[in-house]
C-alpha cells in the first residue's frame, strides 16, 4: 500500500512539474516536431548506409555515388538544424518556466503570513529555493526533453527491427536486460542515498545560515567552536551520502558500457555467420548496426533519466509542499477595493489564537476616534504587538471583527487597506542598499529634497551625512553598519515620507536615548496632527499626552483613560508606571 502511495505521489508531483509547460504549447509542439525531425533523419541514414554499401558502391558509378552522398549530407544537415532548433527551443522554454516557477515563489513568500516566518527557519526557505527549485529545474532543462526524445530514440528502431530482422531486436536486448537488473540495484541504493541527501542537504543549509546570522551571538556566549562542529557533522552527513549515490551513479554508468559491449559482441557473431552465409548483406548489416545502436542508446539513456527524475522529484516535493501552501489571511475576487475616507479603529469582541488554541486576546472591545492618539500598554506577552498585526491584518482574528472607517477589514483588498497605514516595527528590518533607496522605500515616487526632509524630521539626516557616501552609503546586510537607533531613525523616516493617515509604532523610539527620543517625538507629533495613532509603547513618559491609554493583562482590556486617569486610580497602570521609574532609577 505504501509503494502504492509513493507511486501516487511522485505521479502526481511529475504531472504538477508538467504543468508548467500549458502556457508554452505552440513552441512545445515545435520543439516536439524537431525531436521527430532528428529520430527520423537517424533512422535514413542506416538505411541510406545500406542502401550505398549494397547497390551503388558495387555498380562503380561515380555519379550515384556522389548522388547518394549528397542526399546523406542533406539528411544530416536537416538533423543539425532541427537540433539547433530543438535546442533553442529548449533554452527559452525551460527559461520562461523557471521564470514563472520563480514567479510563483515570490509571489507565495509575500501571501504567507506572519506565522508562517515565525515558525519556519530561514535556512529551511532558503533551502528550497537554492536546492529544491535548482533540483527541480532539471526537469525543464534536461530530464523531461531527453525523455521524450530517448523514448521514440527507442520505441521507432525497436518497431522496425521486429518487423523486419526480429533476432537482431533480441540480440540487442540481451545486454539491456542484463543492465535492467544491474541497474535495479542501483537505482534502490541510488534512491536510498538520494533521500538522506535532500534531508541532510536542508538541515546544513539551516546550520550555515544560523552560523552566519548568530556569529556574534556564538564568539559571546563562546560557544562558537560547538555549533560550528556541529554543523560540519551536518555537511558531513551531506557529504556522505552524496559520496555513496554517486558511487552508485558511477556503478550505473560502468553497467552501460558492460552491457552494452556484450550485445555488440553477439550480434557482431551472428552478423557476420549471416553474411558468410549469404543471407545478409554488408549494407543491411551495417544499418541494422546503426538501428541496433539507436535501441541500445535510447534504452541506456532511458533509464539512467529514471533516478535522475526521481532525485528532481524528491526536491520538487518540498517546492510543491511550499506553493500549496494556505496562507493565514486569504484575500479572493470579492474583497473590496475602496478608498477609505476616515481612519476610525474599532474592536468588536475581538478574540486571537495561534494554532495551539491559546488565547492571545480575549473578547476585546474598544473604538479609536480619527485624528485621536492611542497607546497600547501591558506586560510583556499580553498582546500588545498582537493588536498592531490585528489592525493591519497580517493575521486574521478568530472571532470579532475589526472596522476601519466603518468597514471590515476581512473585506477589504490587503494593498488598499495596508496603503494608507505607516508602520515602524521594534524589529527594524534594512535592507542591503542606500540608505536613499532605504527611506525611499516608504515612497517610491520621492524627490531627494522629500527623502532628506523626511531624514532631517526623524533625526537621522546628521548621522546620515558623517557616514562616508551620505546618503549613497550601502548598509549591508539587515543595516549591519548601523547602531540600533540609527536603524529605528532610519525606519521612523521612511514612515515620515509616506505620510500615511494611520500610524502604527510598534515600540518605535526605545532604541533611542532621551535627547533624540524627544527630537523624534516631536516630529512624530507634528506629522501626527489630525492622524489616527496607535502606538506600542516602550516608555511611558512618552504617552503623557495620548488621547487614551488601553491596558492589557492576559489578551483583555484591564484599564482603559487617560494617563491622568489611570494614574489616579492607582490600579495595574500605576503598578507598571510606578516600577518602570524604579528600574529607570
Amino acid at each position: 500500500m505504501e509503494k502504492q502511495l509513493e507511486k501516487k505521489e511522485l505521479l502526481e508531483l511529475y504531472f504538477w512539474t508538467l504543468s508548467y509547460f500549458r502556457p508554452f504549447i505552440l513552441p512545445t509542439f515545435i520543439y516536439v516536431l524537431c525531436g521527430g525531425t532528428m529520430i527520423w533523419g537517424e533512422l535514413m541514414i542506416p538505411r541510406r548506409m545500406g542502401y550505398l554499401i549494397d547497390s551503388i558502391v558495387p555498380l562503380k558509378r561515380m555519379p550515384l555515388l556522389i548522388n547518394q552522398i549528397f542526399i546523406l549530407c542533406g539528411i544530416v544537415a536537416v538533423i543539425l538544424i532541427a537540433k539547433a532548433i530543438f535546442n533553442l527551443l529548449e533554452q527559452i522554454i525551460s527559461n520562461k518556466i523557471i521564470k514563472n516557477q520563480q514567479t510563483d515563489l515570490m509571489e507565495k513568500l509575500q501571501k504567507l503570513g506572519f506565522s508562517y516566518y515565525e515558525k519556519v527557519p530561514t535556512g529551511k526557505i532558503l533551502a528550497i529555493f537554492e536546492n529544491a527549485v535548482g533540483q527541480t529545474q532539471q526537469t525543464y532543462t534536461f530530464l523531461f526533453p531527453q525523455f521524450i526524445y530517448c523514448l521514440a530514440q527507442f520505441t521507432v528502431p525497436s518497431i522496425i527491427l521486429i518487423s523486419s530482422k526480429p533476432i537482431f531486436f533480441f540480440v540487442s536486448m540481451v545486454g539491456n536486460i542484463i543492465y535492467v537488473f544491474l541497474n535495479r540495484t542501483a537505482n534502490k541504493k541510488i534512491k536510498h542515498y538520494l533521500d538522506i541527501e535532500t534531508k541532510a542537504a536542508q538541515v546544513s543549509q539551516e546550520s550555515l545560515y544560523d552560523v552566519i546570522e548568530a556569529t556574534t551571538e556564538l564568539k559571546a556566549m563562546g560557544s562558537k567552536d560547538w555549533f560550528i562542529k556541529r554543523t560540519v557533522e551536518d555537511f558531513n552527513k551531506f557529504r556522505i551520502a552524496r559520496m555513496w549515490s554517486i558511487f552508485w551513479r558511477h556503478f550505473r554508468y560502468t553497467t552501460v558500457g558492460l552491457t552494452l559491449t556484450i550485445s555488440i559482441i553477439l550480434f557482431y557473431i551472428y552478423g557476420l555467420d549471416l553474411i558468410q552465409s549469404g543471407q545478409l548483406l554488408l549494407g543491411q548489416f551495417v544499418g541494422y548496426s546503426f538501428l541496433m545502436g539507436l535501441v541500445s542508446r535510447g534504452f541506456s539513456v532511458f533509464f539512467y533519466i529514471i533516478p535522475a527524475q526521481y532525485n528532481a522529484l524528491n526536491y520538487a516535493k518540498y517546492l510543491y509542499e511550499f506553493l500549496n501552501l494556505e496562507p493565514d489571511v486569504i484575500e479572493d475576487d470579492s474583497n473590496l477595493e475602496v478608498q477609505i475616507d476616515k481612519f476610525d479603529i474599532e474592536f468588536k469582541n475581538v478574540s486571537f489564537s495561534y494554532k495551539d488554541n491559546q488565547p492571545i486576546i480575549n473578547g476585546i472591545s474598544f473604538k479609536i476616534p480619527v485624528g485621536k492618539k492611542t497607546a497600547i500598554v501591558g506586560e510583556s506577552g499580553s498582546g500588545k504587538s498582537t493588536i498592531l498585526k490585528l489592525i493591519g491584518r497580517f493575521y486574521d482574528v478568530t472571532e470579532g471583527k475589526i472596522l476601519i472607517g466603518g468597514y471590515d477589514i476581512k473585506k477589504l483588498k490587503l494593498k488598499n487597506l495596508r496603503q494608507n497605514f505607516g508602520y515602524v516595527f521594534q524589529d527594524t528590518y534594512l535592507f542591503n542598499m542606500s540608505i536613499k533607496n532605504n527611506i525611499k522605500f516608504g515612497n517610491l515616487s520621492a524627490t531627494e529634497d522629500e527623502i532628506v526632509k523626511a531624514a532631517k524630521n526623524a533625526t537621522a539626516h546628521q548621522f546620515i551625512m558623517d557616514t562616508e557616501e551620505g546618503y549613497d552609503t550601502i548598509l549591508g546586510e539587515r543595516g549591519v553598519r548601523l547602531s540600533g537607533g540609527q536603524k529605528q531613525r532610519i525606519s521612523i523616516a521612511r514612515m515620515m515620507l509616506k505620510n500615511p493617515q494611520l500610524i502604527l509604532l510598534d515600540e518605535a523610539t526605545s532604541a533611542l536615548d532621551n535627547v533624540t527620543e524627544a527630537a523624534v517625538k516631536q516630529s512624530l507629533e507634528e506629522l501626527s496632527a489630525g492622524r489616527t495613532v496607535v502606538t506600542v509603547a516602550h516608555r511611558l513618559s512618552t504617552i503623557r499626552e495620548y488621547d487614551s491609554i488601553i491596558v492589557l493583562e492576559a489578551g483583555k482590556i484591564a484599564e482603559q483613560g487617560t494617563y491622568e486617569e489611570l494614574m489616579d486610580k492607582k490600579g495595574l497602570f500605576y503598578g507598571i508606571v510606578m516600577r518602570g521609574a524604579e528600574n529607570e532609577g
